[in-house]
């Protein structure tokens, strides 16, 4: 019941793309996550075993941005973006020692109860310049040149 009440509360405070005031953001939002027609010939590579709900969404994103790898593993070196089914089993600076690094870390669920407050602890570290947080899934980076902002998407 917790998570469902959670989930409207998201909808309703989120924004669309009009809510959005980063061009980084809202060019992501209307070329990707919104727009039905977005297709991309760009291949993403997933850890195996991957296969959310939100897939498809995830895909969208990942590759408007050109990222060629998923993994779920923190110390691979060839990914782009992390994959982080439990927060919980990592401490935060090691997480946040992956952002410095310029990963872009992909975090599981992150309003279920158990995530919700490590979750919320990691994006407002100030190695975190944006966080996306689309419900299911929450997207953490670095960014230079872009102040610190954090997002709800529906």
């Amino acid at each position: 019941m917790w998570y469902f009440l959670k989930y409207i509360r998201h909808y309703l405070v989120s924004n669309s793309r009009h809510g959005t005031h980063s061009p980084f953001v809202y060019a992501l939002a209307d070329e990707a996550i919104y727009n039905k027609s977005f297709q991309s010939n760009h291949q993403v590579q997933y850890p195996e075993g991957f296969n959310p709900k939100y897939k498809a969404l995830l895909n969208k994103i990942l590759s408007y941005w050109k990222i060629d790898r998923l993994s779920d593993d923190l110390e691979d070196l060839n990914a782009q973006a992390i994959w982080i089914k439990d927060i919980q089993q990592y401490e935060p600076e090691t997480l946040l020692k992956a952002i410095r690094a310029g990963k872009m870390l992909i975090i599981d669920q992150p309003h279920k109860k158990k995530h919700f407050k490590p979750w919320q602890a990691l994006w407002q570290q100030k190695e975190v310049i944006v966080s996306i947080d689309l419900f299911s899934f929450g997207i953490l980076l670095h960014r230079n040149g872009q102040r610190k902002e954090h997002f709800l998407l529906r």
